[in-house]
């Protein structure tokens, strides 16, 4: 097909309607190099549903029909794609998935454009850009956020901070003083007032403005997100403190939506409760924008969350019922070489131990890197033990400068090595009590163990990744944020069930390393359950197999069909 051919069929596509003029026709241009074709068969699909979407199609001609399939296994028809009909417009501007399966019913030919050529000729066009006629949702979905928490696989649905009438009511107290002030510092400017009164209105009024501002940065910072796989609540009251909650989708049981006056359903405006596990265990979502729209795209990703999951486990099925019918063995996973073990200087390795033990790591990871180990930060240990250490020190430079130039009773000299060597076991037992506590996570667990010094105690708690509901981190202070360190907070079900690593270092480093092991571990136990699913398939299928051979009524057939010709 040549370029006025490929030129005259992407007019046709309601994207690029705006493309008109002189400037439109050497954007076509530019597009046209870009536009594939494809010829399919009978049968063949176009995409599956659940996989990745990345094109937009356009039917050349032929007929493609369109299905999905439900969390409960049902497959619905949708409806037929024929000749100048397009598919994939979403996946080709923000990426997605698919949510139907597009098979072929006659021979097709077709034309499409990839996400990723298009977004980089996008980026050289900027004129291309402007001009597509974009969808509402399309257009609503390119112009949500991008975070820096998102995993590489993970799209943003949904990105809002609370409705503007949180930060009005935030602010609309200091406007009153604010515009009192401003009509005094004017009237004082025309009239002969002592300078300091001018000063004093000055400073009042930069300092309400600037609470105005910081009111607004704060409402502008907070985000409540929905992506594919979790819902996300981060919240900065700055520069003192940022906390960041997450709960996947596929934990969530009840969605409770609130508009509790007036003011709520007259602006479209309310909370949003999601129940993962227990009573305890949730997020929520308050003041959000369009409560019932956020309530309408959270149940959709779940469904399509568990369409997905059915979909891979009918492949997997289907792909295990073709090799026993092929009688070939399924492929072996590949096998990864353990690199050789290498030996360090032993006074180096000596050294290390010797740090690591009295000047612990607040991260540290094992040699096969499957398990992490997090100690609290020293810093918060060693200022809530000021109380011990001062006094120590003090006492300490006394006796040192005193009481060799005095000749000081015996006594006192005793009393003085008493009480320093009564502080400072005091101060020794508070740092082993601090540095003996860890937490550590293993591609299946969470562990964490609470130890008193000399063997008194130790408390163990651990649940597996799998149970974990909800993960928030919390950065406390300024000092936490200058110094990078918080708390993090895991949720499992039940009252009881909550996890503090308190005082760590890099609590959200933390919260995404516990996060994306929860998801590697739930994912690995869907692949065990599913390969359990399709043994036991292939194990009924074996036994209907051999009991349709022994039947008598197999018999008797085989009977009469050998049985004819002699007669004859």
């Amino acid at each position: 097909m040549n370029e006025s051919e490929i030129i005259a069929y992407l007019r046709k596509l309601p994207l690029f309607q705006g493309l008109t003029g002189e400037v439109g026709k050497t954007e076509l241009r530019a597009l046209a190099p870009l536009v594939h074709e494809m010829d399919y068969q009978n049968g063949e699909l176009l995409f599956g549903q659940g996989e990745p979407s990345n094109r937009l199609y356009l039917i050349v001609s032929g007929l493609v029909r369109l299905t999905r399939l439900d969390r409960e296994g049902l497959t619905h028809y949708l409806r037929d794609l024929g000749p100048d009909e397009c598919v994939g417009e979403t996946g080709l501007l923000v990426g997605d998935f698919h949510d139907a399966t597009a098979e072929i019913l006659t021979p097709t030919h077709v034309l499409y454009l990839e996400r990723e050529e298009f977004s980089e000729l996008c980026d050289t066009h900027p004129h291309l850009r402007r001009r597509l006629k974009l969808r509402t949702e399309v257009s609503r979905r390119r112009s949500l956020p991008h975070f820096e928490w998102l995993r590489p696989d993970e799209l943003v649905i949904f990105a809002e901070q609370r409705h503007w009438i949180y930060l009005l009511r935030g602010i609309l107290p200091s406007f009153i003083p604010l515009g009192a002030l401003v009509f005094l510092f004017y009237w004082l400017a025309g009239i002969d007032v002592p300078l300091v009164l001018n000063i004093l209105a000055g400073v009042l009024t930069v300092a309400l403005s600037l609470f105005i501002v910081w009111k607004y940065v704060n409402w502008r910072d907070d985000f409540f997100v929905l992506t594919t796989q979790r819902a996300v609540h981060s919240e900065v009251v700055w520069p003192v403190r940022k906390t960041f909650e997450e709960g996947a989708l596929d934990t969530i049981q009840d969605v409770h939506e609130i508009k509790a006056h007036f003011i709520e359903n007259l602006l479209d405006f309310g909370d949003l409760i999601l129940q993962t596990a227990g009573e305890t265990v949730q997020i929520d979502f308050t003041g959000v924008p369009a409560p019932g729209r956020l309530r309408e795209l959270v149940f959709r990703e779940i469904e399509r969350q568990q369409a997905r999951e059915e979909l891979l486990t009918r492949k997997a099925i289907r792909e295990k019922l073709e090799s026993r019918l092929e009688m070939r063995p399924p492929p072996s996973p590949p096998v990864t070489a353990t690199p050789p073990s290498e030996k360090g200087n032993l006074l180096l390795l000596a050294g290390v131990a010797i740090r690591d033990y009295f000047f612990p790591r607040s991260w540290s990871v094992s040699g096969d890197k499957s398990i992490i180990y997090w100690r609290r930060f020293w810093l918060p240990g060693f200022i809530r033990n000021l109380s011990v250490f001062v006094p120590l020190v003090v006492i300490a430079a006394l006796g040192i400068i005193i009481l060799p130039q005095s000749s000081a009773d015996i006594w006192v000299i005793v009393l003085w090595l008493f009480v320093e060597s009564a502080l400072f076991f005091v101060l020794l037992w508070a740092i082993e009590d601090w540095r003996n506590d860890y937490f550590q996570i293993t591609p299946s667990r969470m562990i964490m163990v609470d130890r008193r010094p000399l063997l008194l105690s130790e408390s163990r708690r651990e649940t597996t990744l799998d149970k974990i509901q909800n993960i928030s981190f919390d950065i406390p202070s300024v000092t936490a944020r200058l110094l990078k360190y918080g708390d993090v907070m895991l949720e499992t079900a039940g009252a009881t069930g909550k996890f503090e690593l308190k005082w760590v270092r890099h609590p959200q480093k933390i919260q995404a390393e516990i996060s994306g092991r929860k998801r590697a571990f739930v994912e690995k136990q869907r692949k065990v359950e599913a390969q359990r699913r399709q043994e036991e398939l292939l194990s009924w299928f074996a036994v209907y197999d051999d009991l349709r051979q022994k039947s008598p009524a197999s018999a008797d057939r085989g009977e009469a069909g050998t049985g004819s010709p002699s007669g004859q």
